[in-house]
């Protein structure tokens, strides 16, 4: 498996990319960083796609892109995951 490593401060998202990656994770609320749902949760799904383009900070991370697949954070479902998508 190739990986490419992208560091969100030194290069954020356009909002066409956060639009895509929501798209491919259920919607832009999926994209939010655990941290911030508190904070962001009153932000129509426009205001978030801005916000999240401006504020790489706020980005759920890491985004892994399997190919087939599009995962956020690192939780024990996303490691399960991955482990699934290594032994193919």
């Amino acid at each position: 498996m190739r990986a490419e490593v992208r560091e969100l401060v030194k290069k954020p998202l356009s909002e066409a990319e956060v639009r895509a990656l929501a798209a491919r994770m259920g919607g832009v609320r999926e994209l939010i960083a655990p941290k911030r749902k508190g904070e962001l949760g009153t932000l129509g799904e426009e205001e978030l796609v801005k916000h999240l383009a401006a504020n790489p900070n706020h980005v759920r991370r890491p985004l892994i892109d399997t190919g087939s697949q599009l995962l956020g954070g690192f939780t024990a479902e996303v490691r399960s995951a991955l482990e699934k998508q290594l032994k193919k």
